[in-house]
């Protein structure tokens, strides 16, 4: 876990360094995969502001708490922190239970990495080097699950689903500028 503390009017001392490290330790087994941890301390005049920014399987979560002590402001911000992960894994468990109980369609999705060609022109029968093969299954699901799934980051950047309102297979993926897009193939 990379954990970065940035202090602004105020002194970074140890004692205030391992506190943050001891409460952020606590969230450490709440992720799988914790990526980077930003910790701002500030002081201006009577207020003690701590913001904490954690990017942790594929998911962004927030906190800031203001408050005329310092460590009081820590353990608020640590506590909306927790209060945001068990929202999180509440809904994630409300829609694993739906998911037991659908009868919408799976399909079998062949996914594959090719590596591009070399040559600037390309002879008419060339068939690009398959790198990488696998088979993905698209479980049946709605839309805002799918979404719901992404933002979690069960799935990196591209989740292939069948959409269980209209049975057809659906691709949302994450775009450059953070929006996520969802691609439904129209058959007629």
């Amino acid at each position: 876990m990379n954990i970065s503390i940035t202090g602004r009017n105020v002194e970074l001392t140890e004692p205030i360094k391992a506190y943050v490290h001891e409460k952020l330790g606590h969230l450490k087994h709440s992720f799988d995969y914790v990526v980077d941890v930003r910790v701002t301390l500030q002081v201006d005049k009577f207020r003690h502001r701590c913001e904490v920014t954690i990017q942790a399987n594929n998911i962004t979560i927030n906190g800031s708490k203001e408050t005329e002590d310092m460590y009081a402001s820590i353990d608020g911000t640590i506590d909306k922190i927790n209060r945001q992960l068990k929202r999180y894994r509440a809904k994630l468990r409300k829609h694993q239970g739906r998911l037991e109980h659908r009868n919408g369609k799976r399909f079998a999705v062949e996914h594959k990495v090719l590596r591009p060609a070399e040559d600037d022109e390309l002879a008419e029968d060339h068939q690009p080097e398959t790198i990488h093969h696998e088979v993905i299954h698209a479980e049946p699901m709605r839309v805002d699950e799918a979404v719901m799934r992404l933002e979690l980051g069960e799935q990196n950047h591209l989740l292939v689903f069948s959409n269980i309102e209209t049975d057809k297979i659906n691709i949302l993926y994450r775009r450059e500028d953070g929006s996520i897009s969802c691609l439904e193939p129209d058959l007629g």
